[in-house]
């Protein structure tokens, strides 16, 4: 996957949670977010990406939200133990990652990923 179509995804899901629920625009754009729950679960270090393009595109706490209930959380209940050691270290040096951290649930995520992530999150919001 190319750059440009790893933005359209980002800008697309960004898009999606502005849209009012009941909108037939809604609709049409749903795709990125099933294109990122399968990144998530298939392809994560996509995912990954896509994550990061996301917040630098939109900080807001809405969608900060959104990314740490969703593909973040997805990503690291699926790959958790795979992608621990990044999330120590970006979480040491940049505070917005810190809070995404701190509106993660622990669902399917292991216990010893999850006493990682919790040293490295800032409280929930």
């Amino acid at each position: 996957m190319n750059d440009l179509y790893l933005q359209k995804i980002a800008e697309t899901w960004i898009k999606l949670y502005y849209l009012p629920e009941d909108s037939s625009e809604r609709d049409q754009h749903f795709w990125a977010y099933n294109k990122l729950s399968d990144l998530c679960q298939n392809e994560p270090e996509i995912c990954w990406r896509i994550i990061h393009i996301i917040r630098r595109v939109d900080g807001s706490e809405k969608i900060l939200a959104n990314l740490a209930a969703g593909p973040l959380e997805d990503l690291l209940v699926n790959h958790g133990v795979d992608f621990i050691d990044n999330v120590e270290k970006l979480a040491q040096s940049d505070q917005q990652f810190r809070k995404m951290l701190g509106s993660v649930w622990q669902s399917g995520i292991s216990e010893s990923t999850w006493r990682r992530i919790k040293a490295v999150a800032s409280k929930s919001w």
